[in-house]
């Protein structure tokens, strides 16, 4: 249920220095069977993300007729998102509800009609760097709200107007009514900003947090479909439900999945490579081979993968703990990792090996399967396994993952969007988002509970919870038996942590919740949760203890577009590594 699983190696001494051990952390999915969690990813890459600024304290109800209708006015106060309701109709001309905010943002509306017009609503902010805008109207569905869905039958009512910039009153939520249902699927408007599903492009994948694998399951897992090929030919292979993460530098994938005959990765000898990836409680050992990957309409060509299980090569004596190099024991089909670091080791990896060597031995040339054939080895950084992003011939400097607001009871599943490039097309521009450098291992610095000293903090579409330290007057209750290492408190907890980068230059406080995790798998049909928590203290009796840290799991991307800047690559805020929101 739980997955922690923490990298060894990678920029060992930034990480040592921050946490007190040797080890990176970073993850990927294990599980016990059923339904599993998800993972700490790291390795070195660390990404972040935090928002303070994102907490909506109103919206309003959607318009659901067949003769027109109009959105209600959502009011954000001074904090808050204000978000228009959605016009919806069968036949008349819709027009979409005013989103308000004396906070930093306010949202109009969606118009979606199946008939001959829809208007969308405007967007008004009276605070902070936001100006007055219109939302973006059109023809159906502009902003990503799906079809004519609504939440409410009648139409919103208006909360009182503003005197002089002064918080205004949340309109009235629209009562009666069922929800809609059916309608025609709305996709992204062309303005970036609010969380949603972009619209197609060939630097957009699709991206589902679903049941995952059949028998097998994952809690709030975040899934791609990826396209290797054999290098240099048309020879190719879609693997579904790659776990995107990231906290961790390239693709690795199951041997038991590809069918391709991929040739091996060598050394500068021309020895083969293989790769021991070192987990807080488990590992995965295969060799490396070289193929094309696609993602959209995007394409690295002659990378080196990892391939899980892949060999008859003898596992090292120096990988420790659970070896997941199965469907059952990972939870997924491989794992693509995206990020803020180019690789998944870096100059460590490519200093000799030795007993005072910085190498954490995660690299090996294998000369044949014998016992004794398989030695550490100091591998080039241009031979490490990588993140493909950069690698891209275009729309390589950067990702977004985009997910839209999901019930904090739960859903059954989710359908978000991968858009690679910042600043390289209309459909990835930064916007307002705040941006927050990364220090030199991809992390960041968090202070939870408030005025707490601060620790080890990253943003990791591939851990499945919100992990955190445990401890003092602000101790939560965690849960017993299948659920333990997950927070059980009695309510719904509203948190907050400030989030800041290690160059004191940003500070960010970030507003969050924590549910009973009992209570949120009661509903079996659900594996989508933004409010999902659990321990960051790794137990000392792992194979790598690597003390408390924040990990900024995947219930924080719910409602935002979260951008992730790569190391050295150039953006319109400069160059990365950095995360923005």
């Amino acid at each position: 249920m739980q997955r922690l699983f923490a990298v060894v190696g990678v920029f060992v001494t930034a990480l040592a220095a921050a946490c007190g051990s040797s080890s990176h952390p970073k993850s990927n999915a294990v599980t016990d069977g059923g339904l599993s969690g998800g993972v700490v990813n790291g390795d070195g890459a660390r990404t972040v993300r935090a928002d303070a600024l994102y907490a909506p304290d109103s919206g309003s109800a959607a318009g659901l007729a067949d003769v027109g209708s109009t959105g209600g006015t959502g009011s954000g106060g001074t904090t808050g998102m204000g978000t228009g309701g959605v016009g919806g109709s069968d036949a008349l001309p819709a027009t979409g509800g005013v989103g308000e905010s004396d906070g930093p943002t306010a949202k109009g509306g969606a118009g979606i009609t199946d008939g001959p017009g829809a208007t969308g609503g405007a967007g008004r902010n009276d605070a902070l760097v936001a100006t007055g805008g219109t939302g973006a109207g059109g023809t159906a569905g502009t902003t990503g709200t799906a079809g004519r869905a609504g939440t409410a039958g009648r139409t919103g009512t208006a909360g009182t107007t503003r005197t002089g910039g002064a918080a205004r009153t949340a309109g009235a939520t629209g009562t009666g009514g069922a929800a809609g249902t059916a309608g025609t699927t709305g996709t992204a408007g062309a303005a970036a900003g609010a969380a949603g599903t972009a619209a197609p492009a060939d630097n957009v994948a699709e991206l589902s947090v679903d049941f995952g694998l059949p028998g097998i399951g994952y809690l709030n897992g975040l899934f791609a479909n990826v396209t290797v090929c054999v290098p240099g030919t048309s020879q190719c292979q879609t693997i579904d439900h790659v776990l995107l993460d990231t906290g961790s530098s390239g693709l690795r994938l199951l041997a038991s999945v590809l069918t391709l005959s991929l040739p091996a990765w060598t050394d500068d000898s021309g020895v083969a490579l293989a790769e021991c990836t070192q987990f807080v409680s488990s590992f995965t050992w295969g060799p490396l081979r070289s193929a094309d990957l696609k993602l959209a309409g995007e394409q690295a060509n002659g990378i080196p993968i990892q391939v899980i299980g892949g060999s008859t090569y003898p596992v090292p004596r120096t990988c420790t703990g659970v070896n997941a190099s199965t469907a059952d024991t990972l939870g997924a089909n491989g794992i693509l990792g995206i990020s803020a670091l180019v690789q998944d080791c870096g100059p460590a990896c490519a200093e000799p090996t030795g007993t005072r060597s910085a190498n954490p031995g995660i690299y090996f040339a294998c000369s044949s399967a014998a016992k004794g054939g398989c030695t550490a080895a100091a591998v080039p950084i241009a031979k490490q396994v990588s993140n493909p992003v950069p690698l891209f011939s275009q729309d390589n400097n950067g990702t977004i993952i985009e997910l839209p607001t999901i019930s904090a009871n739960g859903a059954p599943s989710v359908t978000g969007s991968l858009v690679f490039g910042i600043g390289t097309r209309a459909n990835n521009d930064l916007g307002q988002a705040t941006v927050i450098p990364l220090d030199s291992s991809g992390s960041f610095l968090t202070s939870y509970p408030a005025n707490s000293s601060y620790s080890l903090a990253f943003v990791d579409s591939g851990s499945n919870a919100l992990y955190f330290p445990n401890s003092g007057t602000s101790r939560i209750a965690t849960c017993s038996g299948l659920y333990s290492g997950f927070y059980c408190p009695r309510s719904t907890l509203s948190l907050s942590a400030t989030n800041k980068d290690t160059g004191g230059l940003v500070t960010v406080t970030v507003n969050f919740s924590i549910a009973n995790a009992e209570a949120l798998f009661a509903n079996q049909n659900n594996v989508a949760f933004n409010n999902l928590g659990g321990s960051s203290s790794a137990p000392r009796s792992a194979p790598t203890a690597i003390g408390a840290f924040f990990d900024w799991g995947l219930p924080f991307y719910f409602g935002r577009n979260v951008f992730t800047a790569i190391e050295n690559q150039s953006t319109p805020s400069g160059a990365g590594p950095f995360v923005a929101f």
